[in-house]
């Protein structure tokens, strides 16, 4: 066979792929994801304390306000992250937080109706800490970590397997800088090594990855 030949058939079976079975979302129709997701803070989070990784369920419904253009609000369930110290340089445990991350974005489908259907979006984030508690040779004393909120970027795809299956792959880097607090140091077993309050920045700026199923109404 002539490399010509090869190449329209390869061609002509990638046509039919992402022809077949073809989404036919529009405006005014739903697109709603869930699934399950990882967030990664960038490394070295801080010089007082770093914050490690997490993951959880969630999930994000887009209403289509063109046939190219979604606002999308995402949820679900809290992120759990565990706090190490790093000021002392022993690496312990020293207290674990809570985080939920609603955000609010502005998408774009470049090919709504595609089998393949990738998407970019720009967003605003607003992240609240709860459940702070310290642990380890920090616990007796009193963490807050406050709030934050900044912009969000997302890149992501819907892949339609068959008629019934759609997975979905979804990517975001977020603003994420907060403000810790830690009180009642005198109440801990650091009490000759730290004063009795702190406050330090904690800088996450994590990036998302979440994988799921996509369904269309």
């Amino acid at each position: 066979m002539k490399t010509s030949k090869k190449i329209s058939l390869v061609a002509l079976a990638a046509a039919t792929f992402f022809t077949s079975h073809v989404s036919a979302v529009e405006k005014g129709d739903w697109i709603i994801r869930a699934g399950y997701t990882h967030i990664n803070p960038i490394s070295n989070n801080g010089d007082v304390a770093t914050v490690n990784d997490g993951s959880n369920f969630t999930a994000a419904f887009s209403y289509l306000i063109t046939n190219n253009i979604g606002l999308e609000v995402l949820a679900g369930l809290p992120f759990e992250h565990n706090i190490y110290d790093k000021a002392l340089g022993t690496g312990l445990k020293i207290g674990s937080a809570n985080h939920l991350p609603p955000t609010v974005t502005l998408q774009y489908y470049l090919n709504p109706t595609s089998n393949f259907r990738p998407y970019f979006g720009l967003g605003y984030n607003y992240t609240f800490f709860f459940k702070e508690k310290t642990k380890g040779p920090l616990q007796g004393a009193s963490l807050d970590i406050g709030s934050s909120a900044d912009f969000v970027y997302q890149l992501g795809f819907d892949w339609r397997l068959n008629e019934s299956y759609i997975l979905n792959l979804d990517l975001r880097k977020f603003n994420l800088k907060s403000t810790a607090r830690v009180t009642n140091i005198e109440n801990s077993s650091l009490v000759n090594d730290l004063p009795s309050s702190l406050e330090f920045e904690v800088p996450l700026d994590p990036v998302t990855l979440g994988i799921g199923l996509t369904f269309e109404f």
